[in-house]
């Protein structure tokens, strides 16, 4: 029988939440899978449709470095907040945190052939560009992969994307399977299964997202189409280049044969709060423009205060060059409109959900309507039922995950991890959930609906938060000056 799903993906499908790839069974794709009839599963075997064959990063944390539990280490050892005399021993437990991650994923188990597979249904990547679904092998990431240095200033496993992509595309490190790319090896999923029932395929973030990161825009050029994607240095990609890789990837995808093909739109990468937005002296609606946008975009661990007193002492995008990076993700949005409409694929419109999601952009008015199972789950729960207002209203939102101390905690966020971008458990629920209709509107039978009720009590960011997000302006600068955050961050997403 064929398989039930396979995915194509970068980071979003891959499962990142916090920095680290970790569980791959609670990513979207997975929850789709489940209700599709397909059991996530790490284990290998024969061919099944009964179950769908994930990647296995379980090892320290996960590949690059867990966020999460950076600061649950932090929070047992120094409590809700590292004072002045604690810095130099804090520093050193977060050292000795990344030194094993590190020593794991460079020269440890990590490195070494895994279990899983042989070939992953699940076979998204994170830090995939579009360019790199038909190019990148695991052979190619092997050669291209330096002799691994400890080293005491930067310890975020080098090329770490690269490690990702031999884990996921050959886990078994098979002579056999080293030459496929994630096209080939969904190919070769739909050969040995005797075809695919549905296929994800949603890349392009990453062909704009480190232009938020970076602060900075870095245009694509005509050289950048044939180079392997380590030695591309551009941010953002002109829609022409972004049309000319649809448009030599597409007929690849239809050559997979499955029977049903979904693709999603991008998301705008200015609405995530890896970046934040500020218009210095104003608040509330009067510091937007009529169509949302801030004055200036920073980094996260700038408070708008610090940013005030001194614009020119920190990276920041304008609010024209905010604007020209969604401009541009929607020119990428409409030419994935035009090959699902002459390839017959099925276009999940997950920036339209993002956009819907935006708090601050919105000013707290969202125009998105949660799903009644998961207000239901989130009452059911009792380490969430205080993540709803009396009324019964969604609290958690797309600003960053904040506790606010009193005798009845508040909270800001939840929707996005810790490292600003990813979504956390639930936020992926409502990427699952926005597929899934669309399945559905399509006439795909699912054997069961999403249990939201398994997503929630999943979320360690929503259940049982670190307390040091009490005193999340410290929390982060401690991160942003004694920890390699600012590198971290930006290898998860450019490299």
């Amino acid at each position: 029988m064929p398989a039930k799903l396979v995915v194509i993906g970068d980071s979003l499908s891959h499962g990142m939440i916090s920095g680290s790839i970790y569980k791959t069974d609670i990513s979207y794709p997975a929850f789709i899978a489940q209700c599709l009839g397909a059991a996530p599963t790490i284990a290998s075997g024969p061919e099944n449709p009964s179950v769908f064959r994930v990647p296995d990063f379980t090892g320290e944390g996960g590949l690059p470095v867990n966020l999460e539990n950076l600061l649950r280490l932090l929070v047992r050892r120094y409590g809700q907040k590292v004072n002045w005399q604690e810095v130099i021993p804090a520093a050193l437990s977060a050292r000795s945190l990344l030194d094993r991650v590190e020593d794991y994923w460079e020269r440890g188990e990590g490195n070494e052939a895994s279990t899983t597979g042989p070939l992953h249904h699940h076979l998204a990547v994170f830090g995939f560009r579009l360019e790199d679904c038909d190019t990148l092998t695991e052979a190619i990431c092997r050669q291209s992969i330096p002799e691994p240095k400890d080293n005491f200033i930067s310890q975020i496993p080098e090329f770490a994307r690269y490690r990702a992509a031999r884990r996921t595309l050959n886990p078994q490190f098979r002579r056999e399977y080293q030459h496929l790319t994630q096209i080939d090896a969904a190919r070769a999923i739909a050969q040995q299964e005797g075809g695919i029932e549905n296929l994800i395929f949603w890349l392009g973030a990453n062909n704009c997202l480190s232009t938020v990161l970076q602060l900075n825009i870095n245009w694509s050029s005509d050289a950048d189409l044939n180079k392997l994607s380590h030695q591309v240095k551009a941010n953002l990609w002109r829609p022409e280049h972004f049309r000319s890789l649809l448009s030599r990837i597409a007929p690849k995808i239809d050559e997979i044969g499955a029977q049903n093909v979904f693709v999603s739109t991008i998301p705008h990468v200015t609405i995530p709060p890896v970046s934040r937005g500020v218009s210095p002296g104003l608040s509330g609606q009067a510091a937007l423009s009529e169509d949302g946008y801030y004055e200036y975009y920073t980094h996260f661990w700038v408070w708008d205060e610090d940013f005030a007193k001194s614009p020119d002492r920190y990276s920041c995008l304008t609010r024209d060059e905010a604007r020209l990076i969604d401009r541009t993700i929607d020119q990428y949005n409409n030419a994935l409109r035009t090959e699902a409409s002459q390839h017959g694929w099925t276009v999940v419109d997950i920036s339209k959900l993002l956009d819907d999601l935006a708090f601050r952009r919105q000013v707290g008015a969202i125009g998105y309507n949660f799903p009644a199972e998961m207000v239901q789950a989130l009452q059911n729960n009792p380490a969430t039922r205080n993540r709803l207002s009396p009324e019964g209203k969604i609290v958690p939102d797309t600003r960053f995950l904040q506790i606010i101390p009193g005798e009845t905690p508040r909270y800001k966020g939840g929707l996005f991890g810790l490292d600003g971008f990813h979504p956390s458990t639930v936020g992926y629920g409502l990427v699952a959930d926005a597929f899934l209709k669309v399945m559905k509107q399509k006439g795909i039978s699912l054997v069961k609906p999403l249990d939201w009720n398994a997503i929630v009590a999943a979320d360690t960011l929503l259940v049982d938060p670190p307390e040091n997000l009490i005193h999340l302006r410290d929390t982060l600068g401690f991160l942003y000056h004694r920890t390699p955050l600012g590198q971290l961050i930006e290898q998860v997403m450019s490299n």
